[in-house]
């Protein structure tokens, strides 16, 4: 039986990515709440740009996680025994 890949690293890296990308939203957010025209500014940027790391990041790891579980699967299938006369 072919173990499942470990994706350790990744899986942090991608929550904090994401966290990192959120608390600057929510900072932004805030900012702008509190009428600093200067978070307005930077987070008409900004967002967007964190929005898509975040689905980028999501898609990627997604995306080539299936990939390498579809790899695994396919090397530990064996041979049918071949048919004696």
């Amino acid at each position: 039986m072919v173990a499942k890949p470990a994706y350790r690293t990744s899986k942090k890296a991608l929550w904090l990515s994401s966290a990192l990308a959120w608390l600057v939203i929510l900072s932004l957010t805030v900012g702008a709440c509190l009428g600093s025209e200067q978070a307005v500014a930077f987070g008409s940027i900004a967002v967007p740009s964190m929005v898509m790391i975040i689905v980028g990041l999501l898609g990627v790891h997604r995306g080539f996680g299936s990939y390498d579980m579809r790899l695994a699967m396919r090397g530990s299938h064996r041979d049918p025994p071949e048919e004696r006369p």
